[in-house]
């Protein structure tokens, strides 16, 4: 069965052109007997997120639309130059079963070595998604030191506390007390729960 093939072109700049990129790719179809049913082209920086680059979101709403077996690019940094970008384009690829072929790398994830690629590519947004939550964990911890509070501004007093437990001694759903007293059901099971 002939492979159907999307070609993904970028160029960062106006002045630049993709004509040598494209005139590759297709000569590169032509050779491997793949036929190309559509073309993506387009000239917009590589760190832009895929909602600001119109022909990848395309190509990903197409690709969603099975309209492709293969994405043909020049080179991997055609379709990110940021991990996060990358690695979230070729995950969802992947996801819907559309192999990547990058022509300067030679890598195509319909192989073996194409897969481990993939799969470092993995390792690596892991540990990219890991170390920003580090950060971010320790960004809490230092303004928690310095005493900003996190999360809703509670309105439980000492008083609400009370009218809470003398409702529910009463035999006042949860849900009526919550209402009542203007708090949450679930701050009316925590008093519950603590007392």
């Amino acid at each position: 069965m002939t492979k159907r093939i999307a070609l993904y072109t970028r160029v960062s700049t106006a002045h630049q052109n993709d004509s040598m990129q494209i005139d590759e790719l297709r000569s590169l179809c032509e050779r491997s007997n793949w036929q190309i049913t559509s073309e993506y082209r387009e000239k917009v920086s590589g760190t832009k997120s895929v909602d600001e680059r119109a022909a990848l979101k395309t190509l990903l709403d197409d690709a969603r639309k099975r309209r492709f077996d293969k994405v043909v690019v020049w080179s991997v940094d055609r379709l990110g130059r940021s991990m996060v970008h990358l690695t979230s384009v070729l995950q969802e690829l992947h996801d819907l079963d559309i192999n990547i072929y990058a022509y300067k790398q030679s890598l195509d994830t319909e192989t073996h070595m194409g897969m481990m690629f993939w799969q470092i590519m993995g390792i690596f947004a892991e540990m990219e998604n890991n170390l920003r939550k580090e950060r971010q964990m320790a960004g809490i911890r230092k303004a928690q030191e310095r005493g900003v509070k996190f999360g809703r501004p509670s309105n439980i007093n000492d008083a609400v506390t009370q009218s809470v437990k003398l409702l529910r001694d009463r035999g006042m759903p949860i849900r009526k007390i919550a209402r009542q007293l203007e708090i949450g059901v679930g701050s009316v099971y925590n008093i519950l729960q603590a007392s």
